[in-house]
């Protein structure tokens, strides 16, 4: 399982609703022994579908295969298990299939995170926890292909200081501001990264630390509930 830390010069476009920005970041290899993506097909080509049943939980544990409906808060969500001496949960991939019959330009992710008090844990990783958004290649293998999934480092959000409020996160769909499993920045193997989008079959967002982006995060006290208000890939 790999991890990385690369700087990025990417000029993504990341803003919340107080105004404030955020950058660096890296990527991880899946903490898993086994790697089996669900065989399902997106609804809708060239759009990301909402239904929370149509996201999938993987490579976590205690929490459930997909999130919950939430209408009063945005379109779905989750509650972040906690990991102690008798529970051993995390949330690590939340992801959903996705069809391109055109080559996608842009990611945009509105969500909220509404915590009290919340201790984050960051497996084999450094504090902040963190989320990012990636996308992932169709039929990907996951443990010897690193560039079959790729991370907006440049875009990681710090779960805890800017919690309690709805944020907004656009990233370009550029080689400069995506990273694959190993560390390679798209704009340092282009020809990799415009592949990899090219043969797209899913996006979504990973949890983890500050050197490995989907190693898993948990609470060790506190609570904490990510909700997802919307989540497009624009043409």
């Amino acid at each position: 399982m790999r991890s990385r830390r690369n700087p990025s010069l990417c000029l993504c476009i990341v803003f919340a609703s107080v105004g404030m920005a955020f950058t660096g970041g890296c990527g991880s290899a899946v903490p898993s022994s086994a790697y089996d993506l669900p065989s399902v097909p997106a609804p809708t080509p060239n759009a990301i579908s909402l239904d929370p049943q149509d996201w999938y939980i993987l490579w976590s544990s205690d929490v459930g295969p997909h999130p919950s409906s939430d209408p009063a808060e945005g379109a779905w969500s989750f509650q972040f298990p906690y990991s102690d001496a008798t529970e051993q949960g995390r949330v690590n991939y939340v992801q959903t299939p996705f069809n391109a019959t055109k080559t996608p330009q842009e990611v945009v992710i509105t969500f909220d995170v509404e915590s009290a008090a919340p201790q984050y844990e960051a497996f084999t990783d450094t504090l902040p926890a963190t989320f990012r958004l990636y996308f992932e290649q169709k039929h990907d293998d996951g443990l010897s292909n690193p560039n079959g999934r790729w991370w907006a480092d440049a875009a990681k959000f710090d779960l805890g200081p800017e919690d309690n409020q709805v944020h907004v996160i656009k990233v370009p769909l550029t080689p400069d501001c995506w990273g694959n499993v190993g560390g390679l920045l798209g704009s340092q193997d282009p020809n990799a990264f415009w592949s990899a989008l090219a043969n797209v079959g899913w996006f979504g967002l990973t949890f983890g630390g500050q050197s490995s982006a989907g190693h898993g995060v948990a609470l060790s006290s506190g609570s904490a509930k990510f909700v997802l208000i919307g989540y497009e890939v624009l043409e």
